[in-house]
């Protein structure tokens, strides 16, 4: 029987593999999409929001998990899977909340648009404190392609002259808001060493000239839109990969294997590439999950490492109400501010290593209720690489489609726990300064915010790492993993404009192999 054997093949049709999916078709190549999840339709983008409070809590409980992440309450449940048939288990002091979203764009559907670029205060860490390693790439290596994924994004902010925040190719940034302004004014001239500036991230709304149903952030609109237009990107939705298929003569990889998710049946899918970005835990589970003769621990695992050394972000909150200020004035992407990283770049001698960045609102009017002003800062804590939080596979348990699921172990350290005190008080100085009363204030679970990182890192060698500087797999060289499962630090920066960045490098990498024959 003849097997179609597609250019590449992309595993998840989120942020990274809509990237992956309009590099390489545009390049020429012909590409499969396979996503775990169903399609979408624009309108449910509204549908299944909060307003049936006895829906939505019948909903609930399927999603135990699901339901703890903030923008559950305000859009559509069906975005998040369903927690009964995608079980999974948690070894940490608390428990590992696992946010996911299975359906054609995966969580770009629920993404907040919010684009920060890393600098090498990020990629460099380790030239400073010595802990964990250096990322085996420089700002100046990934500045082009952050430039290219913000300019194809549209992605608005201002240009800061900041170091730990490099400027980008921005269009014109929305105003701060009168009580932003205010507080900036106060934090600036209280605190010399820190900076108030408005986010950067992706437009809320349509240019009103642009035909297109779904929001910017969705890549239903940008990225996945166009790989589809080139007439050589396929979709297949429903397709939940199980395993990669690897080559009986060599370690090369050749497929993948897959279940119907509504029929349970099973098929093979054949790729002379194969592009990896399920998301950081899917991703990490697959590659275990494909034990074989020739990758007996696992695809990638080579080095003992695969699953290790996984990455989050604490975060730590405080707000409250504020009066809006005439109109509805919107949060989320660069409607916001951003409190660049100060801790251990312009202030010292505080006790812990690395940092966080804070991203906030201030007299803003919360989604679907423009009478009711908030105001909240949001502090984003680095956790620091340490093999112990790792990603396994339970061998005991499998999920609705008889797939075995992930073990996580995560735990918080003391750095993180003495940063998150820090910030607490950072942010609480900074709001009696500026007059703003506090209602409310904590942190989030492990995973909670979504910002589930590493476990496949990238590094120098074969011994240190996963994947070389391009996401190439060290063991099997026409494998790719391109989502945050390759991140070798957290940083403090919300992780998806480096994400992307990364994915756009490595296409390039991939078409340029194809080409000279190297793969």
């Amino acid at each position: 029987m003849n097997i179609h054997r597609y250019d590449a093949l992309v595993i998840g049709s989120g942020l990274t593999g809509g990237w992956a999916a309009k590099e390489l078709s545009e390049a020429g190549l012909e590409v499969l999409v396979l996503d775990a999840g169903p399609a979408r339709l624009p309108t449910e983008i509204q549908a299944g929001r909060a307003t049936d409070t006895e829906a939505k809590n019948r909903a609930a409980q399927q999603q135990p998990v699901q339901s703890r992440h903030n923008s559950y309450w305000s859009t559509n449940s069906d975005f998040f899977v369903n927690d009964v048939e995608n079980p999974y288990t948690s070894s940490g002091r608390e428990p590992f909340t696992w946010i996911r979203g299975r359906q054609l764009g995966g969580r770009s559907l629920t993404w907040g648009g919010v684009t920060l670029r890393f600098s090498d205060y990020e990629f460099r860490a380790a030239k400073t404190d010595s802990f964990g390693p250096c990322w085996p790439l420089q700002y100046d290596d990934l500045a082009p392609f952050y430039d290219k994924v913000e300019r194809f994004l549209r992605v608005c902010g201002s240009r800061d002259g900041l170091s730990q925040l490099p400027d980008g190719k921005f269009e014109a940034a929305p105003r701060f808001t009168s009580a932003e302004l205010a507080f900036s004014k106060s934090v600036q001239a209280t605190w010399k060493t820190r900076s108030v500036v408005i986010s950067r991230g992706q437009p809320l709304a349509h240019d009103e000239r642009m035909n297109i149903s779904w929001p910017p952030r969705v890549n239903l609109c940008n990225t996945l839109r166009v790989a589809i237009d080139t007439g050589r990107t396929h979709i297949r939705p429903n397709a939940i990969v199980s395993h990669l298929l690897v080559d009986s003569q060599t370690r090369r990889i050749k497929g993948a294997a897959c279940i119907d998710r509504q029929s349970r049946t099973t098929f093979e899918v054949d790729g002379r590439v194969i592009v990896l970005c399920a998301s950081t835990i899917e991703s990490i589970r697959i590659l275990l999950n494909s034990r074989c003769r020739q990758h007996p621990d696992g695809v990638g695992n080579s080095s003992g490492l695969l699953g290790r050394f996984l990455l989050d972000h604490m975060t730590v909150w405080i707000g409250g109400t504020l009066e809006p200020e005439g109109g509805s004035e919107p949060v989320g992407g660069a409607h916001g501010i951003v409190i660049p990283k100060f801790r251990n770049v312009t202030e010292w001698d505080v006790g812990f290593l690395r940092g966080y960045g804070i991203w906030g609102a201030i007299g803003r009017t919360v989604p679907g209720n423009a009478d009711r002003g908030v105001w909240f800062l949001n502090s984003l804590v680095e956790v620091l690489p340490r093999k112990e939080n790792r990603v396994e596979i339970d061998e005991r348990q499998v999920d609705a489609w008889g797939i075995r699921v992930p073990r996580i172990a995560f735990n918080y350290s003391d750095n993180e726990f003495k940063m998150r005190n820090d910030s607490l008080g950072c942010m609480k100085e900074m709001a009696a300064t500026a007059g703003l009363q506090i209602e409310g204030a904590g942190r989030t679970l492990p995973g909670q915010y979504a910002h589930e990182l590493g476990g496949a890192r990238m590094g120098f060698t074969s011994s240190d790492s996963v994947l070389n500087s391009f996401n190439q797999c060290w063991d099997a060289e026409n494998l790719f993993v391109v989502d945050g499962s390759c991140f070798a630090t957290s940083g403090w920066q919300n992780p998806s404009l480096t994400m992307m960045a990364l994915a756009a490098r490595a296409c390039g990498f991939i078409v340029d192999a194809v080409r000279t024959g190297r793969i």
